[in-house]
């Protein structure tokens, strides 16, 4: 997995992104905050021989629910984020591909300017 975080971010890097590290997975995109942090060249230079994922994952039931895809969309939004690289297996894939599908509705929903449930 580290391998590919960190192939991510250096091959966003050189190609002139602004890349981030979203701990947690979907839990940190909902949460916002400390968890969405602007990766670096030197982040993840050291990270080839760690096991499993430096930057974390976990299960989120509140990605399930629209309330949850809203937030995470709205923490996107006001980061400026514009795409993800999802790392994962078929749960990650198949809440990315909702995710997806759903956006231009979660923005929408954004801009109506009402407020985020949950």
């Amino acid at each position: 997995m580290n391998a590919a975080v960190r192939a991510t971010v250096r091959m966003g890097i050189y190609t002139g992104a602004k890349v981030y590290f979203v701990h947690e997975g979907y839990q940190g995109l909902v949460d916002g905050g400390d968890n969405i942090k602007l990766a670096t060249w030197e982040s993840v230079s050291m990270m080839l021989h760690l096991g499993g994922t430096v930057i974390g994952s976990a299960r989120c039931m509140d990605f399930k629910e629209k309330w949850g895809r809203l937030k995470a969309a709205c923490n996107l939004v006001k980061l400026g984020i514009t795409n993800l690289c999802v790392i994962g297996g078929d749960g990650s894939l198949t809440g990315a591909n909702q995710f997806r599908t759903e956006w231009s509705e979660l923005l929408a929903d954004l801009t109506k300017g009402g407020e985020i449930p949950g």
